[in-house]
């Protein structure tokens, strides 16, 4: 029976960033040829709103895993789709510990790491910036241009990752910075930094997987408390980027290897038995 795999995302309302888990859902599909792959929403009100608001129903984690238990599935992934493992991770960590001891119907069920988790998926990270950073028409002069990544933050203890992910970046790049709207370093905490560079360009990328309600209202929106807006009034030129990292194929190709480790992981204990 082909191994099943779960992407486990939080969620969003809006649609384009909703076609982004769809073709993160198809990679997977392709990379993984006959084996059931299914989409849950972790976030319960955003299930609820998609349904209230969209007329879209989307499976919760238990959902999804109750029915490939029932399709006879034995073996399956759950791979997390956050970008660090806070809170939310545990959360989806506990549920899958919770199946391993109430399910005996999966011989085998693991959990994918987020998308960083530790020093090298840092580093892998920050080696593919230039890749979208860069292209046929475009090619960035660092001495008047900084790109500042927006990530979401988190008060959990896993935002340090984000901390760590700015310092590898500051090393393998000239005038790239990261900043969370809800961690650390804020914009107000990066803008002295930024001024330093002698940058007259911003450019505005989002770091989290999907371009949603948080790129299109707090980072590029036209509330004065939006990045872009407060970069403006700083007198910056900024250029903005609306993809989210999950529409980035390398990035993808980072969840994969996760989900890979996961599957190598559930051969060396069905091995250890």
């Amino acid at each position: 029976m082909p191994i099943g795999i779960v992407l486990a995302a939080y969620g969003t309302l809006f649609p384009p960033a909703l076609a982004t888990y769809d073709q993160i859902r198809k990679a997977y599909e392709r990379i993984f040829p006959g084996s059931p792959v299914r989409l849950a929403i972790t976030s319960h009100l955003m299930r609820k709103r998609l349904q209230e608001n969209l007329g879209i129903r989307v499976q919760s984690l238990s959902a999804a895993l109750e029915e490939l238990c029932n399709q006879g599935n034995e073996s399956v992934v759950v791979q997390s789709l956050k970008i660090v493992p806070g809170e939310e991770f545990h959360q989806v960590a506990a549920l899958v510990q919770g199946w391993k001891g109430t399910k005996p119907a999966f011989s085998r069920l693991e959990i994918g790491l987020p998308l960083l988790s530790d020093l090298p998926d840092c580093r892998r990270v920050s080696s593919l910036l230039p890749a979208f950073c860069s292209g046929p028409a475009y090619r960035r002069d660092p001495e008047k241009e900084a790109v500042l990544l927006v990530g979401h933050g988190t008060g959990h203890p896993a935002d340090a990752l984000y901390s760590l992910m700015s310092m590898v970046l500051k090393k393998g790049h000239k005038n790239v910075f990261l900043g969370t709207m809800e961690g650390f370093a804020s914009l107000a905490e990066l803008l002295p930094e930024l001024k330093s560079s002698g940058v007259k360009i911003v450019r505005l990328l989002p770091f989290l997987l999907v371009a949603g309600g948080h790129a299109e209202n707090d980072i590029f929106g036209q509330s004065p408390l939006s990045w872009k807006c407060t970069l403006e009034k700083e007198g910056y030129e900024v250029v903005v980027d609306r993809h989210g990292l999950g529409e980035r194929r390398e990035i993808v190709s980072l969840f994969l290897e996760h989900t890979r480790n996961a599957l190598k992981k559930m051969e060396n204990e069905s091995h250890d038995q």
